[in-house]
C-alpha cells in the first residue's frame, strides 16, 4: 500500500464528519420488539442518549472483581465474562457514567453495584441491602451474606402516598444455572427490586441487561422494558428467555403479542 499523506480537515468539516459517523452508528442499532420489551445489541452509551424517558432502572451491573465464576458452599458457578475487562477501572470508565446517564432519564431507580467498588459510584438517594442468611460467595472473612442496593430518585409509593416499604429484603433463592451467563441474578431476586421501583404497566430500563432477566421479570409482572446488552450471545438468550416469559405469563397479568420483529431505528 502506498503512502497516504495527512489531510487536514476544518473544524466545521470535522463536525460534519462526526455527526456522519454517529447517524451511521445509530443506525445500526436497530431494535428487537418482543411483545412489550425493545431490546438493543449495541453499547448502552451509545444507545441511552437516543432513549426519551422511564420510570424507572433496574439493573445489576458488572462489579469489577475481575469475575471468573463465583464461589459458594456449593462448589463453582459461572465464568469469566467475555468481552468486558472486568477492573475497578472499567467500572470507573464505562459503568459508572453509564448509570449516572441510565439513572437521569428515570423517576425511580435501583441497581446492586457489587460490594467491592459500590464506593465509585455516584451516592445514591438511599441504601437498602439484600440479605442471604444461607450465605452467598465466599469473601476474605467468609461466606458473603448481604449485598448493597442502591436506589436513586423517588421513592414511587411515598410520591404517590402509598405509605413506606421496606429497602432491603432477604432470600434463599439460589442463581439458575441452567442460564448460560456469568452472574444472572435470581428472578425473585429481580422482580422483588421491579416492584419496588414500578407500577404496572410502567416502563422499566435495563442498561445491562445481560441475560435478561430483568426483562423476564417485566414480561411477568405487566411492565413494559427496554433492555441494551453489548454482548451477542447474551443478548440472544436474552431474546430468547425473554420471548419465553410472554409466552407463558403469569396468571392474572395480561400479555401483549409475543412474535418478535426487527423494526427501524429512528432518531
Amino acid at each position: 500500500m502506498g503512502r497516504i499523506d495527512r489531510v487536514t480537515v476544518r473544524p466545521s468539516t470535522k463536525s460534519a464528519l462526526g455527526r456522519v459517523a454517529k447517524e451511521c452508528a445509530l443506525s445500526a442499532l436497530e431494535p428487537v420488539i418482543i411483545g412489550d420489551a425493545t431490546l438493543y445489541l449495541g453499547d448502552c452509551r451509545d444507545v441511552l442518549p437516543t432513549l426519551g424517558k422511564v420510570d424507572a432502572v433496574v439493573t445489576d451491573p458488572p462489579y469489577g472483581v475481575g469475575y471468573e465464576g463465583s464461589k459458594t458452599k456449593h462448589g463453582k458457578n459461572g465464568f469469566a465474562y467475555a468481552s468486558f475487562d472486568d477492573t475497578p477501572e472499567a467500572i470507573e470508565v464505562i459503568c459508572v457514567p453509564a448509570i449516572r446517564q441510565a439513572m437521569a432519564l428515570a423517576r425511580s431507580g435501583v441497581m446492586t453495584p457489587g460490594r467491592a467498588n459500590a464506593h465509585l459510584y455516584d451516592v445514591p438517594r438511599a441504601m437498602g441491602a439484600i440479605f442471604y442468611p444461607s450465605g452467598a460467595n465466599a469473601g476474605p472473612w467468609g461466606f458473603v451474606c448481604s449485598q448493597p442496593l442502591f436506589y436513586y430518585g423517588k421513592c414511587p409509593y411515598l410520591a404517590n402516598g402509598m405509605g413506606s416499604r421496606p429497602d432491603g429484603f432477604s432470600t434463599t433463592e439460589s442463581t439458575d444455572r441452567t442460564v448460560k451467563h456469568p452472574c444472572p441474578k435470581p428472578l425473585g431476586t429481580i422482580k422483588w427490586m421491579v416492584a419496588r421501583v414500578s407500577f404496572e404497566e410502567e416502563t422499566i430500563l435495563d442498561p445491562f441487561m445481560g441475560s435478561g432477566t430483568t426483562g423476564v421479570a417485566c414480561a411477568k409482572m405487566g411492565r413494559k422494558f427496554i433492555g441494551i446488552e453489548i454482548e451477542p450471545k447474551y443478548f440472544d438468550i436474552a431474546c430468547r428467555r425473554i420471548e419465553a416469559a410472554y409466552a407463558e405469563p403469569d396468571m392474572f397479568v395480561s400479555a401483549p403479542a409475543v412474535k418478535p420483529k426487527q423494526e427501524p431505528f429512528n432518531f
